[in-house]
């Protein structure tokens, strides 16, 4: 249990990625995606859609 600077318990939810990924979507939040093996560069951009193995298609690149 964690908590927060007043005293109060903090519950900590696991959320499916897919779900995460669902509700950036939907809000079309901006995203970056940093690459694995190249550790200075990223993708910023949002989420425009994906697949049943996670690829994810993003519009508005930087």
């Amino acid at each position: 249990m964690a908590y927060c600077s007043q005293g109060q318990k903090v519950q900590k939810v696991m959320v499916q990625p897919s779900s995460l990924i669902i509700r950036y979507l939907q809000n079309r939040s901006r995203i970056q995606v940093w690459l694995y093996e190249q550790v200075n560069m990223w993708i910023e951009g949002c989420i425009i859609g994906f697949d049943e193995y996670m690829n994810l298609c993003s519009g508005s690149c930087d």
